[in-house]
């Protein structure tokens, strides 16, 4: 089987976006297959499908579908820069600032994104208006002798926990018992956004599960959010962070009015890496 495909490097968050409309009950294995060291290997992927909605229908935009049904920032962002680099029709421009609507998977409503180009042909700068988290708590779990403690922010598609990087030595131990606990919770995806306050250093780790997959990634767009979330609340007051990772930085912008979470923008760079076909072996 062959698929066009397009690779795209969101601060080093790796995703592969399928271009062929695919059936919805192969997303899966083919993920697994596509993200593979022996394919084109990757973090995430996402297929770009016709819109659903009647808004979406209406505004002739494209819908991001990610892997697991999961919501992704990096990828939303990626997408509307790959519009732009596409020069998709439904994209508009006021001055240098490309607008672009889409619809994602993990969330209801449509989602805008401000695209800007650079000297590069493949390289953009893009910011997406990020979803409002549903949900902030803070809560603790015990961990080999220690009460951790853990800000939990839930957006729509995933939920993350922002935990300081210095309490926690055995991370991916730590992780098994975080999955252990969410096992009987409904969710597509979650993070653990292992933070240093000190360094001002992220470094997430993502499970998505209906693949099953996890992964240190390189950056981490919606874990990048939480973290601001965090921030925010806890200095109460709005903030522009930038917050780097391994992958490079992202920045991100919490609007704060009386304690309460308004507005959230992600923002950051976009490299489109490769465009092609990929032949997937044997059966899906």
């Amino acid at each position: 089987m062959k698929l066009n495909y397009v690779k795209v490097n969101p601060v080093e968050n790796m995703t592969i976006f399928v271009m062929d409309q695919v059936d919805s009950s192969q997303h899966m294995i083919m993920a697994n297959k596509l993200m593979d060291y022996n394919c084109i290997h990757g973090e995430q992927v996402g297929f770009v499908e016709n819109p659903r909605t009647m808004k979406g229908k209406s505004l002739n935009t494209l819908r991001l579908q990610m892997m697991g049904g999961e919501f992704c920032g990096n990828a939303t962002r990626s997408l509307a820069a790959l519009m732009v680099h596409l020069k998709v029709d439904s994209i508009t421009k006021n001055d240098d600032i490309y607008n672009v609507i889409l619809e994602v998977s993990g969330y209801d409503e449509l989602l805008s994104c401000q695209v800007r180009e650079t000297d590069e042909e493949s390289v953009f700068y893009s910011k997406v208006k990020m979803p409002l988290p549903h949900r902030i708590s803070k809560t603790n779990i015990s961990f080999e002798g220690t009460l951790i403690d853990l800000n939990r922010i839930d957006f729509p598609g995933i939920t993350h926990f922002i935990v300081d990087e210095n309490e926690v030595n055995e991370k991916e131990k730590f992780f098994e018992v975080i999955k252990d606990k969410m096992e009987k919770e409904d969710y597509d995806a979650f993070g653990l956004m292992f933070y240093n306050y000190e360094d001002r250093f992220l470094k997430p780790l993502v499970y998505v599960r209906a693949t099953d997959s996890k992964y240190w990634e390189r950056s981490c767009a919606s874990g990048t959010s939480a973290l601001g979330v965090a921030l925010a609340l806890n200095k109460n007051i709005s903030i522009e962070e930038k917050v780097k990772q391994p992958g490079g930085e992202l920045e991100v912008s919490i609007t704060l009015e009386n304690g309460k979470i308004t507005e959230l923008y992600l923002d950051g760079k976009v490299d489109i890496v490769s465009e092609g076909v990929v032949y997937l072996e044997g059966q899906l």
